[in-house]
């Protein structure tokens, strides 16, 4: 009895032990089958993610909760869409180096959480805590990176239609504001200087951009055309209105007067340099104005030949003003050619203005008096002059509106007394004649002067104008500019209205 106790007991104690020992050994046994299941699971969610950001290089991808298809993004540009629903489009770059995924948080591909399905090999997981006020739910997203080494960025303007900025590394898109961020991969880099950013206002086209500013003596009337109408339309008529206009100065009411011609010049909206805060890409731009001589063209240096006879088309054009050409004296019956006088209200005005409109009405002329003045419409006074046949005024700014005039006319100018043809040839002749107008000058005696009236006949104000010139164009402006009117030789003036009267039968 006491062996076969012995015998009960033995096989009792044996069995436990090896019960405990197979208990160990399958538990051991479940734990590493779960770890190796785990580990592939995982292996294989990696293996799929690399992959798919290598295998599908499709150029466009939409930023939506239901993205099936795995893309890099290396470079990213945002397009604007319906301002209504904020939808944005990214245009995706292939990178070798960049493993993107842009993952839901309510997506649910593998069954996990955003944070576990985007994994990283060897870079520390980066995400994006919250979303910026009014960006949609799709967009509080991680994302991850398998980062290249540097962080990189650039613009492509190359495009006719559209620019592309490549921005390789952490980039941060705000739909809403319709801005893109590159974050730098060293948050304080080394070098600061390094970080570039831009704000970029989408265009349906690509255009050139010329670049000027409205300064100096522009608001006089004259140097409005003579410094800047004039070189912009050398500049910019050969884009025909494909082109944009950089304006570095907001001179709002400058911009208002010549509208017009602005708005012939380029089809697109303005933009002011001066207080833009953004960047705007183009494939070509030119940034100054050329210009070749006062108030004309050169034909040989000009953009496809332009001229002032282009020019003054131009401004016809613009203003949609009927006549290209004169009255031809002879054809019309007993119709009068009308001749516009500028009586001016300032310095060098006619003293006998009355005088000289009765024997202009001698001649055979219909007189028409009319000055542009600083609230004056350009539209106004360019259908005025268009009207007219010839145009008669002393040297000055009011000159300038030889430009509406019809091809062939005739201008005449009075020169005042002080050596001053070479100038006033200068300002009105020679533009005028490369206009193809009949350019005309009756140049005043010291006795047709108001001088004679503030300095004696032996001053070398009229003994030697020269030395008044050698003093300096402040001085010369001041004595004959500024201080001399005109009372006009009616007789001896009569013989240019008669020459005027024969170029109009040509």
């Amino acid at each position: 009895m006491g062996y076969e106790m012995i015998l009960i007991k033995s096989p009792h104690r044996m069995e436990s032990r090896k019960l405990g020992l197979a208990l160990l050994v399958g538990f051991c046994i479940g734990v590493v089958t779960s770890f190796i299941s785990i580990t592939l699971s995982s292996a294989e969610q990696q293996f799929s993610l690399a992959y798919g950001a290598r295998a599908n290089p499709s150029p466009e991808i939409n930023l939506h909760p239901h993205i099936s298809g795995r893309s890099t993004t290396g470079v990213i540009r945002m397009k604007q869409t319906s301002s209504s629903t904020n939808d944005t489009a990214l245009s995706t770059v292939q990178t070798k180096d960049d493993a993107v995924e842009l993952a839901s948080g309510k997506e649910a591909n593998h069954g996990e959480n955003a944070d576990d399905r985007v994994q990283h090999t060897t870079k520390k997981q980066e995400t994006i805590e919250s979303k910026p006020p009014g960006i949609r739910d799709h967009f509080d997203e991680h994302i991850g990176f398998e980062r290249a080494e540097a962080t990189k960025a650039a613009c492509d303007l190359s495009n006719p239609r559209t620019d592309v900025c490549e921005l390789q590394g952490d980039v941060r898109i705000h739909g809403k504001s319709s801005s893109v961020v590159l974050v730098s991969a060293d948050r304080q880099p080394r070098n600061p200087e390094r970080r570039q950013s831009w704000q970029i206002k989408p265009y349906a086209r690509n255009v050139p951009a010329v670049v000027f500013a409205i300064g100096g003596y522009a608001g006089n009337y004259y140097h409005d055309f003579t410094d800047v109408l004039v070189p912009l339309f050398i500049t910019s008529r050969r884009f025909d209105g494909e082109v944009q206009l950089v304006i570095g100065t907001k001179n709002l009411w400058w911009i208002s007067k010549y509208e017009p011609i602005l708005r012939k010049l380029s089809r697109y909206e303005i933009v002011y340099s001066g207080s833009d805060d953004r960047v705007h890409c183009y494939p070509h731009a030119i940034v100054g104005l050329h210009s070749h001589k006062a108030m004309s063209i050169d034909p040989a240096r000009a953009p496809n030949g332009y001229s002032m006879v282009d020019f003054t088309r131009f401004m016809r054009s613009t203003y949609s003003l009927g006549r290209d050409s004169p009255i031809r004296l002879g054809d019309d019956g007993g119709r009068k050619p009308r001749l516009l006088l500028i009586p001016r209200q300032g310095t060098r005005r006619f003293t006998n203005f009355q005088e000289i409109v009765g024997v202009v009405e001698e001649s055979g002329f219909e007189v028409v008096v009319a000055e542009a003045k600083m609230g004056s419409k350009v539209a106004e006074v360019a259908r005025v002059v268009n009207s007219c046949d010839v145009m008669m005024g002393v040297h000055g700014a009011g000159l300038t509106n030889f430009v509406f005039l019809p091809t062939d006319a005739v201008i005449i100018q009075v020169v005042p007394f002080g050596n001053l043809e070479n100038i006033s040839r200068s300002c009105f002749g020679y533009p005028s004649e490369d206009a193809k107008l009949h350019y005309l000058e009756y140049s005043i005696r010291e006795e047709e002067s108001s001088l004679i009236e503030l300095y004696p006949r032996d001053h070398p104000v009229f003994k030697d104008p020269k030395s008044i010139h050698r003093k300096g164009w402040n001085k010369m402006g001041e004595v004959y500019l500024d201080k001399q009117n005109v009372k006009l030789d009616v007789n001896r003036f009569r013989p240019l209205l008669l020459k005027t009267r024969q170029l109009l039968h040509r």
